[in-house]
């Protein structure tokens, strides 16, 4: 019966607890507290001189300000000290007669104080404010009251009102679901079955009853509830939620009501155990407008069909973090970024105070992680639910307080990329130690979860417990070379001693400590008589780019310029980077990027150009901090747009992603070959149950087709899929061809083709990923190098007539002055070339070297026909010979074609000379893209010599002028017969046909044949399957010509 009675009276007494602490109400015509007033006055209890809904209290207190003082205020003295451990959060309710104002609220006693300020926004009327004051809950002498209104703003003289100043808990629970729900949700697409018995109580939520959601097939499927009034953001803007879900997903909390709505997502990476998620708001703190919860689960994924249980949603103060910026590179300090979500091991972390604070460690607040004492293997595990970013933060950081030294092992994994795993000992016991895990060599990876294991792989011991804190990622340090505080470190003179040449070098103070160098010593340097006057350092044993492969310095120059830095390899002579000095008369940092160079190591030594190619002699250069780091140059910078690659996922992203881009990501390439050697690649998400969502690029301008239509791109799938590319968005009919991956987990090419469609308007290209067949996964697709390609010559390879065939970009050799192009008016349109335009070639006087010439790349390779002829009209002053070679092959190890020479036997006229490339060692599969000419290699011209070219095509010709109307005509209907086909397809009328290409439905092309200059032709069909079929035919310059369809049976 004691026993009864003594939990009846511990029960009645929790009832009878405070849940607030009042200070003054002014009830009776009496003041609580002590109020005296300081430059102004104090009017003491008065009557309501307006009483509303929010304040109809008979009596309230009253104060006069006075303008001839900035800061008037009411100090009031407490009976005993305040308490803001726990009801920290101050309401007043006051009555301005003026605003836009101020009203400061502020505790003080005992040599300490905290106060806040809130702006009145409304006169003439009762407004509650409400006053965070978390930071004085340390504090306990606290026993007087200040409230000032109308602080440190110009005097006035007016009269304002307080009233019911309370403390309270700094939270508002909205939903508890104890007695039903107390908010009145609604299910939106989705199934939601109110309040149900908690199925699964655990120390984070073990109330009795819970909300119910089950998720049903749409893309944003949740659970709304209307407060009915706007809710007060300005304290209480942290929104914490426990969940309970079946499924590794995400959670998204909406704000919505008459203005703009405010969203955030939280990652759900533990399944089938309730969790806490703390949204914060504390950016939109002044919002007023917000009446409406919304929980989003799995937003926008459509099949998905998960379980939801959530409970306990209220909201919070900031507390002690408000003041605190958050930090998105820290993974979680246990106190205010806590930004991790773990799965593995979160039932073995708390957050406790600091056990042992020490230099490297000051924090209050660690983490606390219980080694399970069964288990090898047990590990921590945090969740980023999406890639992590390593291409420049890679040094995952992390404090440790070790009991014992044992090994530690830090792995990233979840990716596509492989797992990689870096073990560490703990540097000690029993003390705060630093680790910073290099994983750089990740940096392209697609790692999406962190996993510690203490002590891995060893027996436990009972009662081990690891203390962590500030686990984040950092860039790598820069390593320090030259900081010339204590003179010179390394070896700094004038190239080979030659100070007449290259100048003079010393160590001074510093002339201009301003700025972001204020170091007592610098570098200077003073340029000789050579225009590329040289500072020299030789130290192979300091020059070593295998991790750093950037340098920086701090550079000082009396006016803008430019400085090469160089680095001289024993067996690859100088490497250099040239980089802009921005500003004269001001310390700046500069950066030399040498990141291509990385295979390089037998470095002997570093050396410094200022201005080069300037002669100025005397000319006085300052540098200092010379380091090492990591590359952070932009490696785009400089980088020339080429128009019709419309997106490789590094330098060249010249469209902007249109639909799709939401699930489209630079990634490192997971598969570095010789088909494909970047580093970086674009990773596009498949989305389940939406068999024509596509991956769009937006071309605002309008698409020019004229010489480049081929639309290809690479791609890696896990799966043969089809694959529909598409032309839309414009003025014209959408234009669409079907293809296919033919080989999972290989990068392949995919092109196809749309000359069909030049000179019409498109302004966007889509690429729709297993188009047309609905699934239930997240399909993952690699792509590259997405461009509108030029269609392989298969006749007219170069003329200055059409868009298409222009080459007008030629690079000289044995140096880069060694000859000279420009494309100008035919100078003698008789004969054979009645042409417009012609390519203009100088034969240079100066070269040094017969075998001088001049080459170009082609758009696309060259695809023989039935020979490997190839022509060019010549107008020579000489009878002498000309040069051609084919090179550049894009099969890899395919053979170039030497030098293969032939005469020309007229001079101060066109002919058109034949080279024969059979007699050479070029493959039929060599796709050689670059075509070489020498003119009159055996001898050096005493004076410079001008050739003319024109029409360099196949033996099929197709070098002419374009249709009157700028593009091809539409493509005719081709006539074969028999259709249905069985065995053999009789193709007649091919006028000016010249190949033909056989396409299944999947847009792949399973046959070619060349019908040359014929007028009928046959195709075997016997070995294709049953299906229809679509049959192309080609010009010899490649243009679609005509076409049509045909059923095998």
């Amino acid at each position: 019966m004691k026993n009864v009675l003594l939990l009846f009276i511990l029960f009645f007494t929790a009832q009878l607890l405070p849940a607030q602490i009042l200070y003054e109400d002014f009830e009776g015509g009496a003041a609580d507290v002590a109020w005296v007033a300081t430059n102004g006055l104090y009017n003491g209890a008065v009557t309501n001189p307006a009483p509303d809904a929010v304040n109809a209290s008979v009596d309230v207190g009253s104060y006069t300000n006075v303008s001839t003082s900035d800061f008037c205020y009411a100090l009031g003295t407490l009976t005993n000290p305040a308490d803001l451990t726990k009801f920290n959060l101050i309401k007043m309710k006051v009555w301005s007669p003026i605003a836009p104002s101020k009203v400061l609220f502020k505790f003080e006693g005992g040599g300490n104080q905290v106060e806040m300020f809130r702006d009145i926004v409304v006169a003439n009327q009762w407004v509650e404010y409400s006053f965070e004051l978390s930071n004085g809950a340390p504090f306990t002498g606290m026993d007087k009251i200040l409230v000032s209104f109308n602080p440190f703003l110009p005097g006035v003289d007016q009269t304002f009102y307080f009233d019911d100043i309370v403390g309270y808990e700094a939270k508002q629970d909205l939903e508890t679901f104890e007695n039903g729900a107390a908010l009145p949700w609604i299910g939106i697409n989705g199934n939601y079955a109110g309040v149900v018995q908690n199925p699964d109580p655990n120390s984070v939520n073990s109330s009795d009853s819970v909300a119910l959601f089950v998720k049903d097939t749409f893309e944003y499927s949740f659970v709304v509830a209307d407060l009915g009034a706007p809710m007060d953001l300005s304290i209480l803007n942290q929104f914490q939620l426990q969940i309970r879900a079946n499924a590794p997903t995400q959670v998204l909390l909406k704000l919505e009501g008459a203005g703009a709505p405010i969203e955030r997502f939280k990652n759900i990476g533990l399944t089938n155990e309730w969790q806490e998620y703390t949204f914060d708001f504390s950016d939109v703190a002044d919002a007023t407008h917000l009446s409406k919860i919304v929980l989003f689960f799995d937003p926008a994924v459509k099949t998905s069909v998960d379980t939801y249980y959530f409970d306990n949603l209220r909201a919070i103060a900031q507390g002690a973090c408000k003041s605190v910026t958050p930090d998105p590179n820290m993974i979680d300090d246990f106190e205010c970024n806590r930004n991790a979500t773990y799965v593995n091991g979160w039932d073995s972390l708390s957050v406790v105070n600091n056990p042992a604070p020490n230099s490297v460690n000051t924090s209050a607040k660690v983490g606390r992680y219980g080694d399970p004492s069964t288990e090898q293997w047990a590990t921590l595990l945090l969740d980023n639910q999406n890639p992590i970013d390593l291409s420049t933060r890679n040094q995952l950081n992390i404090k440790i307080w070790s009991p014992r030294v044992v090994p530690i092992l830090f792995k990233l994994e979840g990716g596509s990329s492989p797992a990689k795993e870096i073990w560490v000992d703990a540097i000690s016991a029993g003390n705060w130690e630093q680790y910073s895990i290099d994983f750089s060599g990740e940096a392209l990876s697609t790692h999406k979860k962190i996993a510690i294991f203490f002590n891995g792989g060893q027996d436990p011991q009972a009662g081990d417990v690891y203390y962590i804190d500030d686990i984040n990622w950092n860039e790598a340090p820069s390593a320090v070379l030259e900081d010339f505080e204590q003179g010179a470190f390394l070896p700094w003179a004038p190239l080979d001693d030659q100070a007449l040449l290259h100048g003079a070098f010393a160590v001074i103070p510093n002339p201009d400590a301003s700025g972001i160098n204020t170091s007592t010593q610098v570098g200077e340097y003073t340029k000789g008589t050579s225009a590329f006057s040289t500072l020299a350092a030789v130290a192979p044993g300091v020059i070593d780019i295998t991790d750093r492969p950037q340098y920086n310095m701090d550079v000082w120059a009396s006016a803008p310029g430019t400085m090469t830095f160089q680095l001289e390899s024993v067996s690859e002579g100088n490497k250099e980077v040239t980089r802009d000095i921005e500003t004269g008369g001001a310390w700046q940092t500069i950066s030399f990027d040498f990141s291509e160079f990385q295979a390089v190591d037998d470095w002997a030594s570093m050396r410094l150009i200022f201005n080069p190619g300037v002669a100025e002699e005397g000319a006085i250069f300052y540098f200092d901090n010379l380091n090492q780091s990591e590359s952070t140059v932009d490696p785009c910078e400089g980088v020339v747009a080429i128009g019709n690659l419309i997106d490789d996922f590094e330098c060249q992203r010249n469209n902007v992603p249109g639909s799709g881009s939401e699930h489209l990501t630079a990634v490192g390439n997971p598969q570095v070959d010789v088909a494909n050697s970047s580093t970086y690649v674009g990773l596009y998400e498949d989305q389940p149950g939406q068999p024509w969502s596509a991956l769009c690029w937006e071309f605002p301008d309008g698409i020019d087709l004229s010489a480049f239509n081929q639309l290809s791109f690479q791609v890696i799938g896990d799966a043969a899929v089809p694959i529909l590319m598409k032309l839309e968005g414009g003025s014209s009919p959408a234009s669409e061809i079907w293809t296919a991956i033919t080989t999972p987990g290989e990068w392949e090419t995919l092109s196809v083709d749309f000359s069909n469609q030049v000179g019409q308007d498109h302004r966007r290209v889509c690429i729709f990923f297993n188009a047309g067949v609905e699934t239930n996964t997240f399909d993952n697709y690699y792509i590259d190098n997405v461009q509108l390609a030029h269609a392989p010559y298969t006749g007219c390879i170069v003329n200055y007539e059409e868009p298409a065939f222009v080459s007008d970009s030629w690079r000289y050799f044995p140096a880069d002055d060694s000859g000279a192009y420009e494309t100008v008016a035919n100078p003698d349109p008789t004969g054979i070339n009645t042409s417009t335009k012609v390519g203009k070639a100088t034969e240079k006087s100066t070269s040094g070297q017969p075998w001088q010439g001049m080459y170009t790349d082609l758009a696309a390779p060259i695809h023989f026909g039935a020979d490997k002829l190839i022509k060019m009209k010549l107008w020579s002053p000489q009878v002498a010979s000309v040069t051609m070679k084919l090179e550049r092959p894009l099969t890899p190890g395919a053979p170039t074609s030497g030098d293969l020479t032939v005469a020309n036997t007229k001079a101060n006229e066109w002919e058109e000379l034949t080279w024969d490339f059979s007699q050479t060692p070029i493959t039929d599969d060599g796709e050689y893209a670059r075509i070489t000419l020498i003119f009159d290699i055996n001898n050096i011209p005493a004076e410079d010599v001008i050739y003319y070219f024109d029409d360099i095509q196949l033996s099929t010709g197709g070098c002419g002028p374009t249709s009157l109307f700028g593009g091809p005509e539409k493509p005719r209907d081709l006539t074969v017969s028999p259709n249905p086909v069985t065995d053999i397809l009789r193709i007649d009328d091919l006028g000016n046909v010249a190949r033909l290409d056989v396409y299944n439905m999947y847009g792949q092309r399973v046959a070619t044949v060349w019908s040359g200059s014929a007028t009928t032709t046959t195709i075997e069909v016997s070995n294709l399957t049953q299906g229809a079929y679509i049959l192309n035919g080609y010009s010899a310059k490649g243009e679609l010509k005509a076409m049509t369809r045909f059923v095998k049976l």
